[in-house]
């Protein structure tokens, strides 16, 4: 039972008075067919904003042995060896590919290349990483959603056990990541590589400051408080639909509303071999209920900015804000960063968390830890790709890693004085909190695919008027009986 919970346990330190213990990176919307295009080489490690961590990253790494007479000619000799790594576009990509830099720089012999993959790779790739095709190595998001499970029983990846014990990882991670990705079987088949929560919403403290607004401390104050932003020509929160409302803001919910113990228990009540003992909750039960009734009073109270249902594109929703018009924005943790919000706005931003639904608090964000690399069996350098892998986890690796993307690695070794460089003053505010507060795994890590998808269809069932709070629930709770049978 242990084990089959274990994707919903606590990400914590073992010390958290003297290291960072970082605890998740946004999920894709996939649709469509597998397009690949090759990146640039970039000299990120020429770049001014690596001065002071270049030094950081030296220390940690251990010094170079002196070179053999002979190894000059062994080096020109040896073959050429190319490595494809998978990724996506944006700062998952600027992270692989400055630890591809350095790996070439230190093994003259093997090129890596950096392969962006369309967000449809969610979709396809099972066939993807099953096909002759495959990259040696992938950055990939394992979740069910993903069918990363049915990767792992169709054995089509390679096991990671050897590399957590080599590498020191069962101590470098908290116990909770490592919980995490330890499979049904028992097995390792990724490790986490960065980590984010959400959701946060973040305000414009100049219009707070003109109507006189300070962060709610209930849900009334801020449905006061967007009749208030309404009445002075703003409207109050924006938030991109699909991800936002659908996904996000319903893990908000489910965290006030749900117990800890329910909380374990509904992200996988789809199982077929979910523990007995989570068969006594259900989405009729009052605290399922209640976050739909949470998300209605948002449209009710008129928080949401008008037409929210047809704001499906994030850079839409987020342009809102960064212009001006809406007082509050509903996002993740990578939006705090010295690349997010602060470099696309000219007044101050700050961040609340939503209020407290029950006293007794599952979390204030949740935590995605699931993205981390893969090593495909159908691979042509199996060994090599492994050698990738354990290097680029190594501690100096993963600072640099971290650098460049600019997010939390999901190693809790990372220095402070590291994150002292590379995050925000705000980022670093999250981390304190989290330390605090603890930050479970969010809802969608340990869904299924059918079963994410019935979750996203009832609340937009319920948000374009055809079903209440209630009949949402209800037919959920259908849905949810139904991929049940399915398991069977």
């Amino acid at each position: 039972m242990a084990a089959l919970r274990s994707c919903m346990t606590l990400c914590t330190s073992k010390d958290s008075s003297s290291q960072t213990n970082p605890l998740l990176v946004l999920p894709s919307n996939p649709r469509g067919e597998i397009v690949m295009t090759k990146t640039t080489r970039r000299d990120f490690l020429q770049k001014a904003s690596f001065v002071t961590a270049g030094g950081l990253l030296a220390a940690c790494a251990a010094p170079m042995a002196p070179a053999a007479e002979g190894d000059g000619e062994m080096a020109v000799s040896q073959e050429m060896l190319e490595l494809r790594v998978g990724s996506i576009a944006g700062i998952v990509t600027e992270g692989l590919q400055a630890q591809a830099d350095l790996y070439m720089e230190e093994n003259p012999h093997i090129s890596v290349t950096i392969d962006v993959l369309a967000d449809e790779q969610y979709q396809q790739a099972f066939l993807l990483f099953s096909s002759d095709d495959t990259p040696d190595v992938s950055w990939f998001q394992c979740v069910p959603a993903n069918r990363f499970n049915d990767m792992v029983t169709s054995q089509i990846l390679v096991p990671f056990d050897d590399l957590y014990e080599q590498e020191g990882w069962f101590d470098a991670y908290p116990e909770g990541i490592v919980d995490f990705q330890r499979q049904p079987d028992g097995h390792f088949y990724s490790a986490t590589s960065s980590v984010v929560w959400t959701p946060y919403t973040y305000y414009n403290k100049e219009i707070f400051d003109e109507i006189g607004a300070t962060p709610p401390e209930t849900w009334d104050d801020l449905y006061e408080m967007s009749a208030e932003f309404r009445a002075a020509g703003y409207q109050p929160l924006a938030v991109d639909y699909n991800m936002g409302i659908q996904s996000h803001f319903s893990d908000g919910m489910q965290l006030r509303s749900w117990s800890r113990d329910q909380y374990n228990c509904m992200p996988i009540l789809w199982r077929g071999d979910r523990p007995a003992d989570c068969n006594e909750y259900s989405w009729t039960d009052p605290d399922s209920i209640r976050i739909y009734e949470y998300i209605q009073a948002m449209v009710d109270n008129g928080v949401f900015v008008d037409g929210v249902t047809g704001l499906t594109d994030y850079q839409n929703g987020r342009s809102l804000f960064t212009t001006g018009k809406t007082a509050m924005w509903q996002t993740g943790s990578w939006d705090g960063g010295s690349a997010g919000l602060t470099r696309d706005v000219e007044f101050e931003v700050g961040y609340f968390y939503y209020p407290e639904i029950r006293p007794e608090r599952t979390g204030k964000v949740g935590a995605w830890v699931p993205d981390g690399l893969i090593v495909p069996k159908s691979g042509s350098n199996i060994e090599a790709a492994l050698e990738f892998v354990a290097w680029a986890y190594r501690l100096p690796q993963a600072s640099l890693y971290a650098q460049t993307a600019g997010i939390p690695h999901g190693r809790a070794d990372i220095p402070a004085e590291v994150y002292a460089e590379i995050l925000s003053e705000m980022q670093l505010a999250f981390l304190e909190d989290n330390n605090k507060y603890g930050t479970p795994a969010l809802f969608e890590a340990s869904s299924s695919q059918p079963y994410q998808q019935a979750t996203v269809k009832s609340v937009d069932q319920m948000m374009a008027g055809g079903l209440t709070p209630e009949e949402a629930g209800a037919w959920m709770q259908e849905k949810t009986v139904e991929i049940q049978a399915e398991q069977s």
